[in-house]
């Protein structure tokens, strides 16, 4: 997945509307040059930004490098004789470059799939999509498992990109995986026990003295949400997802400040 932005798009077109809208037969060749800085920029942004989306933007990408070839040569070419005028195969070739450019865009552009992500309540959706273990403290990110990040990640983007139950799933599974660590930590042994079940982590997260503010709201989640979203032909729908991602976000918090307390 990759953010695709789409002020290059509109920098580039911009850009070189303004050149052959400006550029002129018999026009100083010093006017021309520094015209064709700021195309050239924008040229090598668009390649830039396209660089992974060439099947794509194939022929546009041919267009784009002819173009950026003919600029380069004007920008070797012109400090020579700044005092020169332009020519009609150089303001004629600008043209043509641009019309191969914009037929070429014009015909591919159809073929970029541009979505915008809907708000998910208060939540920044940048955030949910790149870092949402950024929710924790500094402090509480150095202590948390691999897993449980990995599994968040998937439960954010799922949140943001309308997956509901894929987003339950994956938000409680990084809670259990962050229950066991949370044991692991008081108890000072790896998860010894034959059962692995949310009431089997509470239970055991109880009798080594976890906080009740933390063992009953996990028996809540448990009872009211996690045991249903995990029923085969239970569907979520985004409005409990988004509820059930918060209910975890919560007590994971402060799961994570409890171990912060208990790691030397």
């Amino acid at each position: 997945m990759k953010a695709t932005n789409l002020n290059v798009f509109y920098g580039l077109g911009s850009s070189i509307t303004y050149l052959t809208d400006h550029v002129n037969i018999g026009d100083k060749a010093v006017e021309l040059y520094m015209q064709i800085q700021l195309p050239c920029q924008w040229l090598v942004r668009f390649r830039t930004e396209a660089a992974e989306l060439e099947n794509t933007f194939k022929d546009t990408c041919v267009a784009v490098d002819g173009f950026l070839g003919m600029i380069h040569g004007l920008m070797d070419s012109i400090p020579r004789d700044f005092e020169r005028l332009v020519i009609d195969d150089e303001v004629r070739m600008l043209y043509y470059w641009k019309e191969k450019f914009e037929e070429a865009f014009e015909r591919e552009h159809r073929n970029l799939d541009v979505f915008t992500v809907t708000p998910k309540g208060t939540r920044n959706t940048s955030l949910l999509i790149r870092s949402p273990e950024n929710d924790f403290t500094p402090t509480q990110r150095r202590i948390l498992p691999a897993q449980f990040i990995a599994d968040l990640t998937q439960a954010a983007r799922c949140l943001v990109f309308d997956i509901p139950t894929a987003c339950a799933f994956h938000v409680c599974r990084a809670t259990e995986s962050l229950m066991i660590f949370y044991y692991e930590t008081l108890a000072k042994q790896k998860w010894p026990h034959k059962n692995k079940d949310w009431n089997s982590y509470i239970d055991h997260l109880a009798k080594q003295g976890a906080p009740r503010t933390i063992t009953d709201r996990l028996r809540e989640i448990k009872d009211t949400d996690r045991n249903a979203y995990m029923h085969p032909d239970k569907n979520v729908s985004t409005d409990e997802a988004k509820v059930l991602y918060d209910l975890c976000a919560g007590v994971n918090y402060y799961m994570a400040e409890e171990i912060v307390k208990q790691t030397p």
